[in-house]
């Protein structure tokens, strides 16, 4: 599968997303309730996390029957309190309810051990979406778009003018149930493959932009859907380039944009453009200089003694007191074995050839030594043939294969026979070991050592 296969319907949910949430995201930024659609992703998370207590999996309709019913209530609460004369600004219950929805969830998600669940929860599953999943919230969307179409009028004046409202009668708290029905059905839709703090960025980033730009609401929607189009399919590239998760790495990118746009507004509306460029400059710098020392501060002091607990010195003690007797053990085992082979061959062999065998790092790799050897000399590869037929931690396996290029070199196995142990072979390696002595006498002026390994 290509990059384009992989990421068409990730790409697509992701338009479908920035379409609505812009338009929702202006009526948000218009009731100055920046945090509702944050607190009601939460609460249908929540929903989502209490089936998934009574084992009911995500991404299934029992899970979507719970979210949509926890994102309704959450509605209903947001709609009865909103006042007319407002003694606690209703911005802060969205926030106490966020914080008490994320900490239940936290807990019911304890109790779980779905610690990837709440992950998901957070970021979503964007890279794994289907293109059913992307027609199940293009039709819901659809729908949404035409009850918001016509309510407009009602819903507009609601979020622009909510004084002119009850002043003409309308029943606000029930408008305003409808309109966060229509949004939770939204949210949930949306957490559900985005996470909740995807959903957040994709409601409120391009708005703001939309915003800061101009204050119609049509220019609004159109710049909102133009950026946030372009930012998704930069954010959703880099995500595929950089080998990193797609809804953070969206996330990220649209914070990188809006700074950038934002700088860009500053520029273009200063009345002296060469003062603000140079503001912006210094500006830059500073920043820069921030993240210098940032980084050098965090690489200093992560050397340094004062970041590391007691604990951590106590493990890294311990761990060193292990490694250094696995190292001894591993030395005197070593030795051991030394000396077995030394008994054996050494008459045939040097001491130097038989540290050679046994630095190698296991099997695989002596056998690929005596093949190198045999290649390059017959008589050097021999020797260390000997060696490993005379080892007895040699694994049957490859001792088999030892017999096998000692046919193809000696051109008999000499009577070696692998499914035995090493000291029934005694005769078949002292017969090996006469050739060897007999192939060294044809070439006296042969050094017996093994030269160097090369680094």
């Amino acid at each position: 599968m290509n990059a384009l296969e992989l990421m068409a319907a990730p790409f697509v949910e992701c338009l479908v997303l920035v379409a609505v949430h812009t338009y929702l995201g202006i009526h948000v930024l218009k009731r100055r309730v920046i945090f509702v659609d944050l607190a009601l992703a939460q609460t249908a998370a929540l929903g989502t996390t209490v089936g998934f207590f009574f084992g009911i999996m995500p991404e299934t309709p029992g899970a979507f029957i719970f979210s949509i019913g926890f994102a309704l209530l959450g509605a209903a609460i947001f709609a009865v309190t909103r006042f007319r004369h407002e003694q606690v600004p209703q911005e802060a219950i969205i926030g106490l309810a966020y914080a008490v929805t994320c900490a239940m969830a936290v807990l019911v998600v304890d109790k779980t051990q779905g610690a990837e669940h709440l992950k998901d929860i957070l970021v979503g599953n964007l890279l794994w979406v289907t293109w059913k999943d992307v027609a199940v919230t293009a039709i819901a969307y659809v729908f949404i778009s035409i009850v918001h179409f016509v309510l407009r009028k009602q819903f507009l004046l609601i979020s622009e003018n909510p004084k002119a409202a009850y002043r003409a009668g309308m029943a606000i708290r029930a408008w305003d149930f409808l309109f966060y029905a229509t949004f939770a059905l939204v949210i949930t839709l949306s957490t559900r493959v985005a996470g909740v703090l995807m959903v957040f960025v994709f409601l409120v980033a391009p708005a703001i932009l939309a915003f800061a730009i101009t204050s119609k609401l049509w220019l609004q929607l159109v710049i909102g859907w133009a950026a946030g189009t372009l930012v998704t399919v930069l954010g959703l590239y880099l995500s595929w380039a950089l080998d990193l998760p797609s809804g953070p790495a969206v996330i990220g990118f649209y914070g990188v944009a809006l700074v950038l746009s934002s700088i860009v507004i500053v520029i273009a509306r200063a009345p002296d453009r060469g003062r603000t460029l140079l503001t912006v400059g210094a500006g830059t710098v500073v920043a820069a200089l921030i993240g210098l020392a940032i980084y050098s501060g965090g690489k200093w002091m992560g050397s340094q003694s004062i970041a590391i607990s007691d604990e951590a010195r106590q493990v890294e003690a311990e761990i060193s007191i292990d490694q250094a007797a696995a190292a001894s053990r591993e030395s005197r085992e070593q030795s051991s074995r030394h000396r077995a082979l030394e008994a054996r061959i050494e008459r045939c062999v040097g001491h130097n050839k038989i540290d050679r065998y046994l630095s190698l790092a296991g099997p695989e790799e002596q056998l690929a030594h005596i093949r190198a050897k045999l290649g390059e000399e017959q008589r050097r590869g021999l020797e260390f043939l000997l060696i490993a037929l005379a080892d007895d931690e040699l694994p049957l396996l490859y001792r088999e294969e030892a017999v096998e290029l000692l046919k193809q070199a000696a051109g008999d196995g000499l009577g070696y026979d692998p499914q035995v142990d090493v000291k029934q072979n005694e005769p078949a390696l002292a017969k090996l070991c006469d050739h060897v002595r007999a192939l060294k006498k044809t070439n006296e002026l042969e050094p017996d050592r093994e030269p160097e390994a090369k680094p």
